[in-house]
Parts: C-alpha cells; sequence; structure tokens
C-alpha cells in the first residue's frame, strides 16, 4: 500500500501526489495550497513535522496547519476510525491493525519520508559511553539494576524513563531488542519531552527518544543541566541481522545519520506518512511538500535521513563514515 499510485496535479507551482485508491467523491472545499489540515503525529516526529508544517505554510498563507504530537497508536487509531485523512507515524501498521483494516475494509497508502533512530540517552555524568544490544536488554528488562555491573567507576541504581506504552518508540524497541522480556518499572513519562528532561536532570536515568529530539531537544526545552548524552550502540543478537547491515555487526556505532542511513546503527527505524481518503485538499500539498526537495531538506537539516531524495555522504574528518 504505497502513495506511489495516485495522479499529478498542478497547483500555484506545486506538483500534488493524490491517491487513487477508492477515493471518496467530495466537493473540494479547498486546494492543495489552501485550507486547513489537522495533522496527528507521532512526538518522536513531532519537531521536525511541525517546522515542515511552518514552512508550508510561510509559502503558502492561505494554508493551516495544526501539528498534535501524540503516540503513534493514536495517530493510527484516529486514521483507522476515520476522524484525519492524513497522520505521521513512527511505524508501519502492525499485524493487528492490519487485521482490523481488512476485516472492516479500509484501504490506506503509505509514503516514507524519512528514516530516525531510536537513541539512547543518558544524563550529561553518567561515564558510560556505549552499550551493546545484550546490554540494552539486560538494563531494560530489569536484570541489570545497578550501573556499576557495567562501570565499576559509575555507581548508582539505574533509573529507566519511559513515555507512553502506546508509543511507537517503545513498541519497536520491545520488537528488536526485549523480544519475550517486558520493560521492567521504569519513571512514568508521558511524552518524550518528558524522558528528555527527566535524563537531563537525573544523574542515574537512562531513557530512549528519537534523533530528531536528540538534535530539537535543547532548542526546544533549554535548562540549566547539559543536554543528555547519546550512547553508541553495538549488535551482537545473530537473529537482528536482517535489520542490519552485516558489516557493522558487532560495532558500535553512534546515532549519525550516515550510521543510519547505511543501516550500521541498530535502532534505525523509518518515518512514515499514512493516508486514506486523501482528496485534492491541504493534506495532499502538504504530503507532498514534506516528499519533495525542500521539505526533505528540513528533514535533513534536523537529524533524520531523507528517504524520497538521494543522500550524498560527505566525510568531514579522518574518520570512516
Amino acid at each position: 500500500m504505497n502513495i506511489s499510485r495516485g495522479i499529478l496535479i498542478a497547483a500555484a507551482g506545486l506538483a500534488m501526489l493524490v491517491s487513487s485508491c477508492n477515493l471518496k467523491k467530495r466537493a473540494p472545499a479547498s486546494s492543495p495550497t489552501e485550507g486547513k489540515l489537522e495533522v496527528y503525529c507521532a512526538e518522536s516526529a513531532a519537531p521536525v513535522v511541525t517546522k515542515i508544517a511552518e514552512k508550508f505554510m510561510y509559502l503558502y498563507s492561505k494554508a493551516h496547519i495544526t501539528v498534535h504530537a501524540v503516540p503513534t497508536r493514536v495517530a493510527i487509531a484516529k486514521l483507522l476510525n476515520n476522524e484525519v485523512n492524513l497522520v505521521v507515524t513512527s511505524r508501519y501498521f502492525n499485524q493487528g491493525e492490519l487485521d482490523a483494516m481488512k476485516k472492516y475494509k479500509i484501504e490506506a497508502d503509505s509514503l516514507r519520508v524519512a528514516l530516525d533512530g531510536i537513541v539512547v540517552i543518558v544524563n550529561s555524568k553518567n561515564r558510560i559511553v556505549r552499550l551493546n544490544t545484550d546490554q540494552l536488554r539486560n538494563i531494560f528488562s530489569g536484570k541489570t539494576k545497578l550501573w556499576g555491573q557495567i562501570d565499576p567507576n559509575f555507581q548508582g541504581k539505574i533509573i529507566l524513563a519511559l513515555e507512553s506504552p502506546n508509543s511507537g518508540t517503545l513498541e519497536l524497541f520491545k520488537d528488536r531488542i526485549l523480544g519475550a522480556e517486558n520493560f521492567t518499572e521504569a519513571y512514568p513519562c508521558t511524552t518524550m519531552a518528558d524522558v528528555y528532561t527527566f535524563v537531563r536532570g537525573t544523574r542515574s536515568a537512562i531513557g530512549l527518544v528519537s534523533s530528531n529530539w536528540l538534535n530539537s531537544g535543547p532548542d526546544l526545552l533549554p535548562g540549566k543541566e547539559p543536554a543528555p548524552r547519546a550512547l553508541e550502540i553495538a549488535e551482537v543478537d545473530s537473529a537482528a541481522m536482517k535489520y542490519i547491515n552485516p558489516d557493522s555487526y558487532g560495532s558500535y556505532y553512534y546515532p549519525h545519520q550516515a550510521h543510519i542511513y547505511r543501516h550500521y546503527y541498530p535502532l534505525t527505524r523509518p518515518i512514515y506518512f499514512l493516508t486514506r481518503d486523501l482528496d485534492d485538499g491541504p493534506g495532499a500539498g502538504f504530503l507532498t511538500f514534506a516528499a519533495s526537495a525542500s521539505g526533505q531538506q528540513i528533514f535533513l537539516n534536523n537529524g533524520l535521513v531523507p528517504a524520497t531524495m538521494p543522500v550524498r555522504l560527505v566525510q568531514l574528518n579522518d574518520q570512516p563514515l
């Protein structure tokens, strides 16, 4: 179910891509560059999607876009309940959602617009700089409870900071890292912003954010304490080879865009625009703008990897990308 199917509509110099899959016949109340649009967006991608919306509205002053940051599962539920016709998510439909779509004959399309990373963050005072996937599994399942079990030079009880269980970040992390294990008791954080703030202020904390939040957090949530640090991660589970570039197995990688692009960083994931019954209103215009060179540049500038445009890797130092 890809948005590659569709028809191109020229409007105000912008090429618009509209799904041709079972569109409802609606009297157009707006155009691709004007009208109101409500976008429900996974919080992990909300900072960059908000910037894309702001740029779109700057270019097309008659467009009014509101971006609501919500857990991925909430965004998808709104789409399937036909409350909205465009959402941005940090994962594709899961099997339960696909089963419901088949049962109720719901048609939806998808467009992958960027690649993101799930980033493991710790407090700036934490001495640990890298963890492998086995260590992550033990920490987040509660088997490893003390930082001293990993590095004797850094002591303290490990405090997990986790957001809503409806988060696509937690869903993917559980599937990729925990498997049959469950998350251990954690400090309850409602949002990814809460996770970022708690880890920044708590010496023994560890949490999960997106590469977008790692990039945007210092500006969106200024504070007296230094920003949290991202850890280097190594994949050491041979059963997970299908998720990474085999050349990266066993090696540690920071969530740089180059490592995410090459699938060297183990916790790489796509960002999707999911749609149903997309008419020729501002939803079509916004989707196409996000996939255009201008929209993809905004993804790039905010720590994500463009998915619809060619990527050129530039080596800035003596270290190989």
